[in-house]
């Protein structure tokens, strides 16, 4: 049994705890009741929220219940950002030179035919078997007099040609050249025909081996 002067400790107690639920941030709770009880013999007793017993004096006060601090907010900071990577520097593809192709080796030069015509006439050719020539010839009537010839008529004839040596065949396309060089010319450098015929030839000689 407790008597006055433990409730003079438990008042100071509770004024303390009164006290502090006056702090801020505190969150209140329930009410507590605290009875006081007397008894006949003049004892006091201090009871928490149970009623004084049958026979005593009660006495009842109200005590704001015990505050409890609220727990203040932990601020978590954000995690710190990852540094951005480094620039990467930019390498420029080298540009490589691509050496143009190289000429085609030269060739040996083609074949050339050293020909001859029905009346004696010497050329050079590129083939052994040239086109066949309409030779132009006297008629005669049937009497085999001109008086009564029909006309002038032609006979068709073949010129006879030959192989130039391996040996003699640069010298033979040189000729070959100049010769066209002389026809062109001989035409007062107006016949575009002979004038490619000219640019053939030239250029076969020039790019054989005959030059290198």
């Amino acid at each position: 049994m407790t008597r006055a002067t433990g409730f003079s400790t438990l008042l100071l107690a509770t004024t303390v705890i009164v006290g502090a639920s006056t702090l801020p941030g505190a969150n209140a709770q329930d009410e507590i009741l605290i009875y006081r009880c007397v008894d006949a013999s003049g004892g006091v007793t201090i009871q928490n929220d149970v009623p004084c017993p049958a026979g005593t004096q009660q006495t009842v006060k109200k005590i704001g219940g015990v505050q409890t601090m609220r727990t203040p907010d932990v601020i978590v900071p954000p995690p710190p950002k990852a540094p951005p990577p480094p620039p990467q520097p930019q390498t420029e593809t080298p540009t490589v030179a691509v050496p143009p192709a190289p000429p085609p080796p030269p060739a040996p030069p083609p074949p050339l035919f050293q020909c001859r015509t029905w009346d004696d006439r010497d050329y050079l050719s590129d083939t052994g078997t040239p086109p066949a020539t309409c030779v132009p010839v006297q008629s005669r009537g049937i009497d085999g007099s001109l008086e009564l010839a029909a006309g002038e008529t032609c006979e068709m004839r073949q010129d006879a040609c030959a192989e130039v040596p391996q040996a003699l065949l640069c010298v033979s396309w040189k000729k070959r050249v100049d010769e066209a060089d002389f026809r062109w010319k001989l035409a007062g450098a107006r016949d575009d025909a002979r004038k490619a015929e000219l640019e053939r030839v030239r250029a076969t000689y020039l790019g054989s081996t005959c030059v290198r």
